[in-house]
């Protein structure tokens, strides 16, 4: 299946950081610092399924939040600048089975990150998840830089146009079927979809279905 592959680009939430348990110890600041009489476990099942593993888009998450809830001096949008620049300082360092697992591909194959989100949000998730000890600069794309978002091809062709391949040479690996698989597919890179025990629903279908991300090796 690797055959042809020279480049492995990965997606970076859910995918090499655990962007799940960094939104909900965010949250759990957010109650703490300012809804106090709540006690967040009791809210977090609710939150975690609404948040759909961020899946669900923010301007959704965020005016169910504030009608639901109805905290005292916020609205969406000052929530959403919270979590915006809150996120990223839960964000944990990646262990060292992972570090190792990226080095040793790294032996192999070129690897780079390719995601959606802000130029300042993303770079601190990479910063505090020590990710940019591994990949160079040149190898990390933040869907701002280029004013688009995947599931856009374009995208992804600008990754073939950078190291000038052919898209049967580029492995893109990630969690999200519509922005991840759909969108690398699109152009004719091989996939892989980490599935997190999740069953495939979906027309198009990925080249590779992981259960965790060692599973590529």
């Amino acid at each position: 299946m690797l055959d042809s592959i020279t480049t492995i680009y990965f997606d970076l939430d859910n995918t090499l950081i655990n962007r799940n348990a960094a939104f909900l110890a965010c949250m759990q600041q957010f109650f703490d610092e300012n809804m106090p009489n709540y006690y967040f476990k009791n809210e977090e099942f609710e939150i975690e399924k609404v948040d759909q593993f961020g899946y669900a888009p923010r301007e959704e998450f965020v005016e169910w939040f504030i009608q639901y809830y109805q905290p005292s001096g916020w609205n969406e949008t000052n929530l959403w600048n919270y979590m915006h620049a809150n996120i990223s300082n839960f964000v944990r360092p990646i262990s060292p089975t992972l570090r190792d697992f990226l080095l040793s591909l790294q032996k192999r194959y070129r690897i780079g990150i390719l995601t959606n989100g802000s130029i300042s949000n993303q770079s601190r998730k990479i910063h505090k998840a020590q990710l940019d000890a591994i990949f160079p600069t040149e190898t990390i794309h933040i869907s701002q830089q280029y004013r688009l978002s995947k599931p856009n091809p374009a995208l992804f062709e600008l990754v073939l146009e950078q190291w000038q391949l052919q898209p049967q040479q580029l492995l893109y690996v990630g969690d999200d079927p519509m922005n991840d698989i759909k969108g690398a597919a699109k152009v004719g890179i091989k996939t892989a979809w980490l599935s997190h025990k999740r069953e495939w629903i979906h027309k198009i279908k990925p080249d590779i279905i992981l259960e965790n991300i060692f599973d590529l090796g």
